[in-house]
């Protein structure tokens, strides 16, 4: 058996155990590729079809250096990370959209600092190259990008006036997940919070300098949880609105896998959950298969500034949330630097964007709409959109650390659970665990542009 055989049968080994016990991979340390490199191991979020394409970047990029890729997808990239740094062996690369985990590690010292080169900071908007406070380098770069205030229709059933936000019975949403359920009503409450109260406020929340129970944020929870409740309008049971009882959009959503049934296919085209609207991000794609041919979109403020698809939410502007998954380096050598150059060069991105279905978005600048296929109106929007903004920010569940994310989450659930409790006590929780927070606990900077 190869080293390379040796290094990857492993690899599988020791995740199948909960581990990542990698081999082979620790890399040089010299300014110049040793004449048989050994592999190079890179974990990420993508799998399935995602997987599947992102693998042909690898080919790509082992075709032209002769350095092969070991990768393993997976939904629970800080888990597997994180394992393998205790016993030793981290991965050359990772790839995660989670910024508090990748804070922490930078405050642990577990990454190492991006060579001069790799981020070049005229190619991305600020909103891209988030920081910590007081941290001048750059620690990660953005290998994906993806915009959040979508809503989703079947391009023969649009939502109609945005001036008059459709009620909750039209609505597909569902709250479990594989890694963290709970997420999707996390995504509603912040892009609620970004219409109703701004970016700033949006950013001092995101930054932790606005308490969780302050009344602007206090506002966006009761705006959604009324709509949940079905109080903006018919709660699609034919019962009254108001109620949460077993049936209830609320009850639903809590027992919805997001991803559809079997954890695929989506929710938007099953026939099995009748629905017409579908708020995610333009990730969401992917979930639909032979149905994305179908698939349209609208943004969640509209193009009149009086009105939104958002309940409760007339949009202060032209605001947009966004989301990235970030490559960091966990292994310093020329192997892993040159793979980093590859995965956030303009011709990788371009090709990406051109080559897969759907195309991968972008944060780069030198990779415009006119770059994805042309016909694919759906995708060059969602990049013009995210080029015409007037402010965009990153998720702030994003950037939380883990445990105050995980609070979120968590109280996204409890609030559909029991949608008549006390919201104000519900987020004093939050707050109380973001105060016991360790002082040394990172923050960033800002994360709106």
């Amino acid at each position: 058996m190869t080293a390379a055989r040796r290094t990857r049968a492993r690899l599988r080994a020791a995740l199948a155990g909960g581990l990542l016990a990698l081999t082979g991979a620790a890399g040089c340390t010299q300014g110049v590729l040793p004449s048989a490199p050994e592999p190079l191991t890179l974990v990420g979020p993508w799998t399935g079809e995602e997987e599947e394409d992102f693998k042909e970047v690898l080919a790509e990029f082992t075709e032209e250096h002769g350095i092969e890729v070991i990768y393993e997808g997976t939904n629970a990239t800080q888990e597997l990370v994180l394992s393998s740094i205790q016993t030793g062996d981290p991965p050359d690369v990772a790839i995660q959209s989670g910024l508090g985990e990748l804070a922490d590690y930078h405050r642990r010292g577990l990454l190492k600092r991006l060579p001069d080169g790799i981020v070049q900071e005229g190619d991305y908007d600020p909103v891209w190259l988030p920081r910590p406070r007081g941290v001048t380098a750059h620690y990660w770069v953005p290998v994906k990008a993806d915009l959040k205030s979508i809503v989703w229709h079947d391009r023969k059933n649009p939502p109609g006036d945005p001036a008059q936000p459709p009620d909750v019975s039209r609505w597909c949403i569902g709250m479990l997940s594989d890694a963290t359920s709970g997420w999707p009503g996390s995504d509603w409450i912040e892009d609620i919070l970004l219409q109703q109260a701004g970016p700033d406020v949006y950013d001092d929340w995101a930054t932790r300098l606005l308490d969780w129970d302050d009344p602007r944020m206090v506002e966006a929870w009761e705006t959604w949880g009324r709509f949940m409740r079905g109080q903006d309008g018919a709660d699609g049971t034919g019962g009254t609105a108001g109620t949460a009882g077993a049936g209830s959009a609320a009850e639903r959503a809590l027992h919805t896998d997001h991803r559809g049934p079997d954890g695929k296919g989506g929710l938007l085209f099953d026939e099995g959950f009748p629905c017409e609207l579908e708020h995610q991000g333009s990730f969401l794609p992917s979930l639909y298969d032979d149905d994305r041919v179908r698939a349209r979109l609208a943004f969640t403020p509209s193009a009149t500034p009086s009105s939104s698809l958002l309940p409760g939410a007339a949009p202060r502007g032209n605001y947009r949330q966004v989301a990235a998954d970030f490559a960091v380096m966990l292994r310093d050598s020329p192997e892993a630097r040159l793979l980093l150059t590859h995965l956030v060069g303009q011709e990788t991105q371009r090709k990406r964007a051109q080559d897969l279905t759907p195309p991968g978005y972008s944060a780069h600048n030198g990779v415009t709409a006119e770059m994805y296929p042309e016909g694919d109106e759906v995708s060059r929007g969602i990049v013009t959109e995210m080029r015409r903004a007037d402010r965009l920010c990153l998720d702030a569940s994003d950037v939380m650390p883990p445990t105050i994310r995980r609070a979120f989450h968590d109280a996204v659930l409890h609030l559909l659970a029991d949608p008549g409790q006390d919201l104000d006590t519900l987020l004093k929780e939050i707050q109380r665990a973001q105060e016991a927070l360790p002082e040394d606990t990172p923050a960033f900077e800002s994360v709106c542009s």
